[in-house]
């Protein structure tokens, strides 16, 4: 497979942990959310939600770094905006349950995150964080589930991190070869 052909803004999107709490402009968090509107979902239910503040709401953004485990919360600070995704779990037009709302959500989380990677806004999705806090603070019914929180912002020096914090943005983490992935027929056929 041809690594030229995947797109630019594909390649390069990673996820930092020494981020910046420049502001974001407005229109590219707006940006980053129509992206997201605009991804492929089960009968077209688009089961996604997305809950941000920024670090100049002060009360909820420190209420959002306290629904994150330890070790996402020491970097995550330095963020500019933390979003919230949730996906509602059963279909708005018929209230069964919907099985893909996850993967659904997931495709929506994939177009923003390539939206602010174009616009040099950078993203870290977390999954060490309390489900349960983040039901009780939003008032969560039983058919809205939290899926992730992401953290967003400019590129920071890491000045105010560890040396151990700081050696995860040293080396981008390796992706798996096509043999691990791509199958062909069957599991035990590589496809490539």
């Amino acid at each position: 497979m041809r690594e030229e052909l995947i797109l630019e803004v594909i390649k390069e999107r990673w996820s930092p942990v020494a981020f910046s709490p420049a502001p974001i402009e407005e229109y590219k968090l707006k940006a980053m959310f129509q992206a997201a509107s605009h991804a492929p979902s089960c009968n077209n239910d688009q089961p996604w939600m997305f809950v941000y503040t920024t670090a100049g709401e002060t009360d909820s953004f420190n209420d959002y770094l306290g629904f994150m485990a330890e070790g996402n919360r020491i970097w995550a600070q330095n963020a500019y905006a933390i979003i919230i995704c949730l996906a509602r779990t059963k279909f708005s037009f018929n209230g069964n349950p919907n099985r893909f709302s996850f993967y659904d959500t997931g495709m929506a989380v994939a177009n923003m995150l390539v939206q602010a990677q174009s616009m040099d806004v950078f993203a870290h999705q977390m999954a060490g964080f309390s489900v349960q806090k983040v039901k009780e603070y939003l008032k969560l019914t039983d058919e809205i589930e939290p899926v992730t929180m992401i953290a967003i912002g400019s590129l920071g020096d890491g000045s105010n991190l560890s040396p151990e914090i700081l050696k995860r943005d040293e080396k981008r983490r390796p992706r798996k070869s096509m043999n691990e992935i791509v199958f062909r027929n069957t599991l035990s056929n590589p496809a490539f």
